[in-house]
C-alpha cells in the first residue's frame, strides 16, 4: 500500500486501483466507478453482498449531473450539499447498470464538504465509489492507521488525512419516498 495525498490517488483511480481516503464522517474506499473490476473489487475487499450498492461521492453537484436525472433532482436534495447527506435518486441512462440498485432502481449520491475528497474528485473530474472503510457489518473506521492494518495488502493507494467532525456515516435517504435508511 502506497500512502499520500489526495493528488496522489489520481493517477491509481484512472489504473483502476483502490484508494481509501478521509471524508466529512468516516474513512472511506473508493474506485473510478466506470471500471466495474474495480467496483466488483471493492465488494471482495469488505466482503459486501453484491446487493448492497455503493455511494458516488463527488466535489459538486455539476460532477453529479453526468450520473443523475437531472430534471427530477429535489431543491431539498440540493439544499442538503455539500454535507454528509447521502440521497437515493433516479441515474441518468448514461449511468453503468452495476451502479444502479437493482430493487428499487435509483443511485446513491452525495456532495462531499471534506477537502481531501473534493481534491481527490476536482483531479479526477467525476465522482468516485465511496463505501465505509471497513470489513462488512464491522466497525467503522476513522483513523487511517486502522485502515492501514487492516487492508494493508488489499488497497492500493491510502490518502493521509483526518477524518471530519462526524462520528457516523452519512445519512441516508430516499429522496422519492423521504424515508430514512440509515441515521
Amino acid at each position: 500500500m502506497k500512502k499520500g495525498t489526495p493528488a496522489g490517488a489520481v493517477e491509481y483511480l484512472k489504473d483502476g486501483k483502490i484508494i481509501a481516503y478521509p471524508t466529512e464522517t468516516v474513512f472511506g474506499i473508493g474506485c473510478d466507478p466506470y471500471q466495474e473490476q474495480a467496483v466488483q473489487r471493492i465488494f471482495h475487499i469488505k466482503k459486501r453482498p453484491s446487493t448492497k450498492k455503493f455511494i458516488l461521492i463527488s466535489s459538486s453537484y455539476k460532477q453529479l449531473e453526468e450520473v443523475v436525472d437531472t430534471k427530477r433532482i429535489s431543491q431539498e436534495v440540493l439544499e442538503s450539499w455539500p454535507g454528509p447527506n447521502t440521497w437515493l435518486v433516479p441515474p441518468n441512462d448514461k449511468l453503468p447498470k452495476w451502479l444502479i440498485d437493482k430493487e428499487n432502481g435509483l443511485i446513491a449520491v452525495r456532495v462531499s464538504s471534506h477537502d481531501a475528497v473534493n481534491e481527490i474528485c476536482e483531479k479526477f473530474g467525476k465522482p468516485i465509489i465511496s463505501t465505509s472503510a471497513n470489513l462488512y457489518n464491522s466497525k467503522i473506521l476513522k483513523d487511517y492507521k486502522e485502515v492501514e492494518s487492516i487492508f494493508n495488502k488489499e488497497i492500493d493507494y491510502l490518502v493521509i488525512g483526518d477524518t471530519g467532525e462526524y462520528d457516523k456515516p452519512s445519512i441516508i435517504r430516499n429522496m422519492l419516498t423521504g424515508e430514512i435508511l440509515r441515521k
